[in-house]
Order: C-alpha cells, then sequence, then structure tokens
C-alpha cells in the first residue's frame, strides 16, 4: 500500500540522507580530519554519491512543491541508483563481506553505505513512489552508472596506468579490486566477471520492474 504522505516521505528522504552522509563522510576519513586518496575509485562510494546527489535534489523539490502527491523525481536517475545501491549491496555481502569487518569489529560507514542506505532507497520507491509506471526498456538505462564505472576504471587503470586502487587494493593493484585487474585474475576473469555484473544489473532490474507492474495490479484492485 501507497504512503501519500508528504511529510513522510520528506522525512524518510532526510533519515536517508543523513546515513548516507555519516557513511560518505567516515568513509573518506574526513570525520577523522583525514582523507583517504582511494575513497572515489571505489563503486560503493560511486553509487552510493550518485544517490544522495539524487535524494538531496529529490527531498528539495518535495519540500518545495504546493502538492502533496508528486510524481517520481528523475525517474532514470532514482531507478539507477536503487538498482547500483542494490547490486553493490550484494556484492558486498557475497564477495567482501571480510571487508566489512576491522580488528574483528564492524566498520559502521561500511554498514550504512553497503546495506542501511540501499535498504532505505528500495523502501523509498516501495513506500512513497505510484507503481506501474517503469518503461519495459528501463533495466538497460539503469546500468549506465556500473557501465560507466567499468569504462573509467578499466580504460584509467589500464591504457592509461592511472593509480585507481583503493580499499583492500591499496598495496597490490593500480585497479580497485582485485577482480577487476588483469594482471590478478586474467583478462578472462576480468571479463567474466564484467559481463556477470551487467547481467545482473539487468536481471535485477527487471525483477524491480516486474515487482513494479505487480504492486500496481495489486493496488488497482
Amino acid at each position: 500500500m501507497r504512503i501519500k504522505s508528504k511529510g513522510a516521505a520528506i522525512a524518510w528522504k532526510v533519515v536517508l540522507l543523513v546515513t548516507g552522509a555519516y557513511g560518505l563522510l567516515d568513509g573518506a576519513g574526513i570525520l577523522a580530519g583525514t582523507y583517504h586518496t582511494g575513497f572515489p575509485h571505489m563503486f560503493t562510494n560511486v553509487s552510493n554519491l550518485f544517490a544522495w546527489g539524487y535524494f538531496l535534489l529529490a527531498t528539495i523539490r518535495l519540500v518545495r512543491s504546493r502538492d502533496d502527491e508528486e510524481a517520481t523525481f528523475a525517474p532514470v536517475a532514482k531507478y539507477t541508483a536503487i538498482i547500483s545501491l542494490l547490486v553493490t549491496m550484494l556484492i558486498a555481502h557475497f564477495l567482501l563481506f571480510d571487508a566489512m569487518f576491522r580488528d574483528g569489529q564492524l566498520v559502521w560507514h561500511l554498514v550504512a553505505l553497503h546495506y542501511v542506505v540501499p535498504v532505505m532507497a528500495l523502501l523509498d520507491w516501495a513506500l512513497f513512489d505510484e507503481k506501474g509506471k517503469m518503461p519495459v526498456w528501463g533495466p538497460f538505462a539503469w546500468m549506465s552508472l556500473v557501465v560507466a564505472y567499468l569504462v573509467v576504471v578499466l580504460v584509467g587503470a589500464g591504457p592509461l596506468g592511472l593509480y585507481l586502487g583503493g580499499g583492500t587494493t591499496a598495496d597490490v593493484s593500480r585497479y580497485p579490486y582485485t577482480f577487476l585487474d588483469p594482471g590478478l585474475s586474467g583478462v578472462g576473469g576480468v571479463a567474466a566477471f564484467c559481463g556477470a555484473m551487467l547481467v545482473a544489473f539487468v536481471a535485477l532490474g527487471y525483477v524491480l520492474f516486474g515487482v513494479d507492474r505487480l504492486l500496481a495490479k495489486l493496488g488497482a484492485r
């Protein structure tokens, strides 16, 4: 059931923004008075920065709107943010979960960026958006952020030789992830991962599309 309360939608987005700001600022080292140079190289941070910017603009628009039921702001950007965050969460959980801990303790900014913000972004759509509006071609547009990221990383760290390492690869690779480094994972391994990533984005996009259509039908009854 869709919640049509403008106040509730604004409050939800504000909590998401505060949580995301904490995760990004702490992850960048800014809250500790420093800055991690590898911060902008990680897709977790790229997807969260994109989502944070989107929800900031969406919140401002909603606050300034005189309508109680505002249409979804920039839907392609919103669904791109949601899909990117969800894939970030799934990869972190199933492939990089050990990196969520430091000295045996959970790193809370990673929890915020990998779990709290993605779930809140998904629920923002589920709770407040009108359903049945997603285009059938949408999932291919929604993977634009990850495509741009992969191109920048593979070309930048590859032919251009730029250092784009960070996080767990800081001392072993100029790539942000070992599974994107042909020297460590092989060209075939990198190609397989990139292919799997794009398939996962499209598949997850169509799952969201299917749920959107289903909820629209249920809401029409």
